[in-house]
């Protein structure tokens, strides 16, 4: 393990938190225009770009399981450094892209890049953290992205405000520039440049899984999985429903939407790692059914902006939006960190895997899912998802408080 000398005062090592700011900056520029990038550069139709990239997510989604199974054999570190330079690659090609199979063929690589960064860098975390401290590493390397995302997301504002062709452009070539210099941090890592492999014949070689047939058999992996699928769908909330649902509900005072997600952002950055380590003392189970409260505390003030008066339109959306956020720094760094706990501590890469194939899923779908729900009415959406916080920390009961590495 890393000694005190060689971590940040955050508690992270310095190459890892320089890497996380320094992808976040490039991802905060770029990704809140992915959409209009093609829109304005390439010049297709707003619904051929979205469908694209909802294709190409769509193919990228058995990425986790084939990461789960590389990162049992070669170790987390070889993976996160491949898919930082996958990613470089893909955003350098955006420069290039003239229709919409290329859209396609780039998103795919983009998502590839995600997809595996999300496994195994999961994996990373386990494996250079003390395993009672997984949770406040993941807080940390949060607030770190969040950082990160937030100073891109001002810097990317300010460049597509001038409205022309080479701003664009210049966001896809900063974004590929960040993701090469993170894999370059990474790939000097002094903690993980190697993974202790366990020899044949030993307790820890035993551990091994077979295939994922075997993974697949963990019912508390699964239990966990499905749980994830549905809170992915509550998080995707505030990036993907929250401004639609306001312009439609609120028109002009839709702007409101733009500055909850700063909010949001500001409040992760400040709040995170001291929150994680505040609930550290409680069982993780028990923290992510926190989380599922808050969301549904959530949904219910934004279902109650259609019955309150105007003066109580600021007050209820406050409410949500406070509750949104402390439901998201409360899941995130600990179910990943519940997710590390569950897998074999010698070859967590394919229970990982499962794990970030239903996060996946829930990403992917959540746009379609959500957009619909609202088309019904605008208290659908809240209606059916208080529904879901509830099936899952019923199905997150059904683990133990304190959940322990699978046996071999």
């Amino acid at each position: 393990m890393l000694s005190e000398k060689t971590r940040t005062r955050s508690g992270l090592p310095p190459r890892l938190a320089a890497a996380v700011v320094t992808d976040g900056i490039g991802t905060g520029m770029f990704m809140p225009f992915s959409i209009l990038y093609f829109v304005h550069v390439v010049g297709l139709p707003l619904p051929t770009v979205g469908a694209c990239l909802s294709t190409a997510v769509l193919l990228a989604l058995p990425a986790s399981m084939v990461a789960g199974s590389l990162v049992d054999r070669f170790g987390p570190l070889p993976l996160v450094v491949g898919a930082n330079l996958l990613s470089a690659g893909a955003f350098s090609a955006y420069l290039w892209v003239g229709s919409a199979w290329q859209v396609v063929a780039v998103g795919l690589a983009t998502a590839l890049g995600q997809t595996v960064l999300r496994t195994a860098g999961s994996a990373l975390v386990a494996l250079v953290a003390e395993p009672g401290q997984r949770a406040g590493w993941f807080a940390r390397q949060s607030a770190a992205r969040n950082a990160g995302y937030g100073v891109g997301a001002v810097a990317g504002t300010s460049l597509v405000a001038l409205g022309s062709h080479t701003a664009y452009l210049l966001l896809a070539g900063v974004n590929a520039a960040s993701y090469l210099a993170a894999g370059a941090l990474l790939w000097r890592l002094p903690a993980a440049r190697t993974r202790p492999m366990p020899q044949p014949g030993t307790p820890a070689a035993a551990e091994r899984p077979t295939g994922y047939g075997s993974v697949l058999r963990d019912r508390r992996l699964l239990l966990l999985s499905l749980a994830g699928l549905g809170l992915v769908l509550c998080m995707s909330v505030l990036p993907v429903l929250l401004t639609t649902y306001l312009t439609g509900l609120l028109g002009r005072w839709a702007a409101l939407g733009g500055l909850a997600i700063t909010a949001n952002t500001v409040t992760v950055v400040v709040a995170q790692t001291a929150l994680t380590r505040r609930v550290q003392r409680y069982p993780e189970v028990r923290v992510v059914q926190a989380a599922a409260a808050a969301w549904a505390v959530a949904f219910l003030c934004l279902w109650a902006l259609t019955a309150v008066p105007w003066w109580g339109t600021v007050l209820s959306l406050c409410a949500a939006v406070a509750a949104l956020t402390l439901a998201e720094m409360l899941y995130g760094p600990t179910m990943g960190a519940l997710a590390a706990r569950i897998a074999p501590v010698h070859s967590p890469g394919r229970h990982l895997g499962v794990f970030y194939l239903s996060w996946s899923m829930g990403g992917a779908t959540a746009p379609a899912v959500l957009t619909w729900l609202l088309a019904q009415g605008n208290q659908w959406p809240w209606i059916v998802l208080i529904v879901v916080c509830a099936a899952s920390a019923a199905a997150l009961g059904r683990l133990p408080p304190d959940a322990a590495p699978s046996p071999p």
